[in-house]
Parts: C-alpha cells; structure tokens; sequence
C-alpha cells in the first residue's frame, strides 16, 4: 500500500500566520512538500488554509491570505457583541473569493484531499446538534458542497462570527484535526493500516492561558463575558482550545515517529482577532528552529 500523507493545521483565528508562515519556510527547504500531500486537514482557520492548498494555492499565496492588511479588513468594524456576532463575514467573503472561485468551486472539484470539521447546531442526519467532517473522500456526501461554504462553516467562532448555514466553529469538536481525519480515511478507504500514514501537525502557537479568579461561583455571564480580564470569553476559549494537548497525545500514540508536530511556544496570549499580532506572529515562525521539522519531513514524510 502506498503512502498516504496528511499535513494538518490547527484552529487560532489570526494565528493562522503563523501557520502559513512556518510552511512557506518548510516548502522552502522541501519544495515537493505540498505537491507530495494527498489530503490537507484543517479547523477554521486552518481550514481556510487547507481549502486554499487543495485547491492549487502555493504556499507564498496562502501565506499572503493571512496578511496584516487581509486581518484587519476581516477583523474590523468590531462591535460590541452581547446581542448579535462582534464581526461581520461579509469581509471575510469578500477576500476568500478574491483569491479563489471559492464560492463556485465544490469540494469534489478539488484535486487533494480535503478534511474539514464543523459543528451543526441542528443537526444534519439527525434530528439534534451535530459534528460534521467536511471532506471529498467519497462522492456520497459532501462533494457538492461549495468551498465559500465549507470555509465559513468550519471558521464561525461563536460569539465572534455569525454562524452558517447552521454551522459554527470546527474547534468545537477536534481544533486539531490530525489524528481525525486519519481515522476517516481508513474508515473511507480501509486498505489503508495505521502504519501507510505520514502525518505533519502545524499548530498556532502555544501560549499561556489561564483563568486566574476563584471559578467556584461563577454563573452564565461569569463564564460568557469577562471584559476586564485576561481571558474575556472563559467558555469559548476553552471550547476552542482545550483538547488540542490530548490531540496531539492521540497522534502520537497511534502513529508514533510517523507523526510530528511543530507547534512554537508564544511569550504572550493572543486572541483570535488580534490582527495587530500578525507581523509578530511571523516574525515567531522565521526565527523558529525546523531543523527537527525539515528532518523528519526529509526522512519520514517525503521517504
């Protein structure tokens, strides 16, 4: 059995940059990198980025997608969003199809692979809410799905962008979607053994968050809206972050030295539409050691 390889990029909002910027260094040192991949696995923001791949983007211009200038345009007018999503997606729309014909091109026009989590609140084959793993492995179900879609479904973060279509933010069932979509494949495709894979995990960053008041008698706003605080949305950043280590601890476990994951330690905690970090954030990526990264990539992942 051939090799089946996955490159996978976590969920971070802005943090996507650093992402994008540790693979154009990657395509870089191994230039093969993205053309030897069969499928790109990502969560909201990660899954505009492996909606981009998989769609023909290099790697030079899905970097430029996540450009100072394409965040704050996304990213602004904020509004107050007590009553109704602080951001608007018309922006995000905007830029999606100006790279791309994301909002005419389907899922099973794609030439790689593509796997994609979502959350449906109503549920799609059941009659209850839902995780939905957007992928074209199959013709069955959701290759008729347009790109534009996919990408609003998996990046709607709860209180931060309207949902779509019903759908709201990848990261609340897996923001690190490596060890996933593995397991969809061998479902899809069950020729195909836990040791045919080679898995790169490309995180957003590990910074420290942690909620420093006594929780113990905290109610629904305590836990929804902390303003003055160093974590101003307790519930969301937990539902969105929390399960990323376990993951991880998955993929590890499973696939052992056919699975890395580079995921640079953050000095400080950015929130996901801190657009102002973007230039920080890839100045992180260009300094960051892949020495470990290009090695295994060299000698595990291209091999």
């Amino acid at each position: 059995m051939s090799t089946f390889r996955i490159i996978s990029f976590d969920g971070g909002g802005v943090k996507g940059a650093l992402s994008t910027s540790l693979l154009k260094r990657l395509c870089t040192d191994n230039p093969t990198l993205v053309d030897k991949t069969a499928l790109f696995a990502g969560t909201s923001s990660g899954g505009l980025i492996s909606l981009g791949l998989a769609a023909g983007l290099n790697s030079d211009e899905v970097n430029n997608l996540f450009s100072y200038e394409n965040a704050k345009n996304v990213f602004t007018p904020k509004r107050i969003n007590l009553f109704h999503p602080r951001f608007k997606n018309r922006n995000l729309k905007k830029l999606m199809s100006s790279i791309i014909s994301y909002d005419k091109t389907a899922l099973g026009d794609l030439d790689k692979y593509v796997f994609i989590p979502s959350f449906n609140v109503k549920g799609v084959s059941r009659n209850h809410w839902q995780g939905v793993f957007f992928n074209n492995l199959s013709k069955k179900y959701h290759c008729n799905e347009k790109i534009l879609d996919v990408a609003l479904a998996t990046s709607a973060a709860p209180t931060y962008f309207p949902s779509h279509n019903n759908y709201i933010d990848g990261g609340i069932i897996t923001n690190s979607p490596a060890i996933a979509s593995v397991i969809t494949v061998i479902h899809k495709f069950p020729e195909y053994n836990l040791k045919d894979f080679r898995v790169l995990s490309i995180g957003t960053g590990s910074s420290p968050k942690k909620i420093s008041e006594n929780t113990k008698n905290w109610g629904i706003l305590n836990w929804t809206l902390r303003p003055f605080s160093t974590v101003k949305l307790p519930l969301v950043s937990v539902l969105l972050n929390d399960a990323v280590p376990l993951e991880n601890l998955y993929s590890k476990t499973l696939l052992g030295d056919n699975y890395f994951r580079i995921n640079p330690e953050l000095p400080i905690d950015i929130e996901l539409d801190d657009y102002k970090q973007i230039n920080f954030l890839k100045n992180v990526a260009y300094k960051y050691d892949l020495t470990k990264a290009n090695n295994f990539i060299k000698n595990v992942f291209l091999k």
